[in-house]
């Protein structure tokens, strides 16, 4: 403390001395060009009316710095707000391809505001993206079933056609007729579960006995393949909406059948986890590569559309299987090989509130 007043008194000190300096040297030097010699007052007059000048103007000049500046930052805040303005109305306008550029500008608060627009028109983008591609999906699969039925009720028209070929074109079209009320039956079903007002009923219920029962009640599609189906379960007490938990299965147990050889094995197992039930379903069948896996659950998504067409598919089994479990708050898994078959985990926590 002693240290730092002692530094304070000896600056000012030389401060004293400086300015004794600066003003005797200024002395000296003015009086022989106005003719003040030994005129000590006329010549602290003048000096001062000078240095108060030089302030003045110096203070002047540093007021109209802090006007300019303060005149050029309004207008670039003013610039600034302008622009993220533009950007919230091409927004509205179904225009998401803007950027808005926050390098040039130091409003902290602005440059919130453009970086969350700038992040809600690269939301905005993206579910765009997927709303045009799930129309062209669903334009898609709807005109391929209706352009087959509409060419095998021409060929049907024809008077020569035996029998056995009426028999056939006939079958195709209740199959492709079929195909298309399925398609329509999923949409349905997705759109209900995608709607904040989807009826979500959870109740106590036997979730082993739930799989047996799915199980039975697509015994004509596993048998008729001469599938071996191994059941491995345990009790277990599970609270969440039977309903959609039981599409659930169905549609797993459906995929595995379909994509199962003739002769092969599917091994279904419920357990009880550590904070629920655990449902693996296991099947030796025609696998998917690492590629396949990161989009299964992806609305459409076909790994081989030819043969998923062929079977009935329409790509929307496993979505509307994912955001069922979502809503049970749960998680599903899936482990495949090409030619090693495919392994769907599902864990079901005990308590599912919406």
């Amino acid at each position: 403390m002693k240290k730092n007043k002692f530094s304070i008194a000896v600056s000012l000190v030389l401060f004293l001395i400086l300015l004794i300096a600066c003003f005797w040297s200024a002395y000296y030097m003015i009086t022989p060009f106005f003719g003040f010699e030994g005129n000590f007052i006329k010549v602290t007059e003048c000096l001062i009316i000078s240095m108060v000048g030089v302030l003045f103007y110096t203070l002047l000049l540093w007021l109209m710095r802090i006007w300019y500046h303060k005149t050029k930052k309004d207008q670039s805040h003013h610039n600034f707000y302008d622009e993220i303005q533009e950007a919230l109305d091409r927004i509205t306008k179904g225009d998401f391809k803007i950027a808005i550029d926050m390098a040039q500008h130091h409003n902290h608060h602005l440059i919130d505001l453009a970086e969350k627009v700038n992040v809600m028109a690269q939301e905005l983008s993206g579910m765009e993206t997927m709303r045009q591609d799930f129309v062209s999906n669903v334009s898609h699969e709807i005109q391929s079933p209706l352009t087959s039925i509409r060419g095998f009720v021409t060929l049907l028209k024809n008077e020569n056609l035996s029998k056995d070929e009426r028999l056939h074109y006939i079958d195709i079209i209740e199959a492709e007729s079929l195909r298309l009320s399925k398609l329509s039956d999923n949409l349905l079903k997705l759109s209900a579960l995608d709607s904040e007002y989807t009826s979500f009923q959870p109740k106590p219920f036997l979730l082993n006995k739930q799989l047996k029962d799915a199980i039975l009640m697509l015994e004509p599609q596993w048998s008729s393949k001469s599938i071996e189906l191994v059941v491995e379960d345990e009790p277990a007490d599970i609270v969440a909406d039977e309903e959609l938990l039981s599409q659930v299965w169905i549609n797993l147990l459906h995929n595995s059948i379909k994509f199962t050889p003739e002769g092969g094995r599917i091994c279904v197992s419920v357990s009880k986890a550590e904070q629920g039930a655990k449902v693996t379903i296991a099947d030796n069948g025609i696998g998917m590569s690492a590629d396949t896996l990161t989009h299964i659950f992806e609305r459409f998504y076909m790994a081989d559309k030819s043969r998923s067409r062929k079977a009935g598919g329409s790509g929307l089994g496993l979505s509307i299987v994912k955001r069922i479990i979502e809503m049970h708050h749960g998680s599903i898994d899936v482990e495949s090989q090409p030619g090693m078959g495919t392994t769907f985990s599902v864990n079901i926590p005990d308590k599912n509130i919406k």
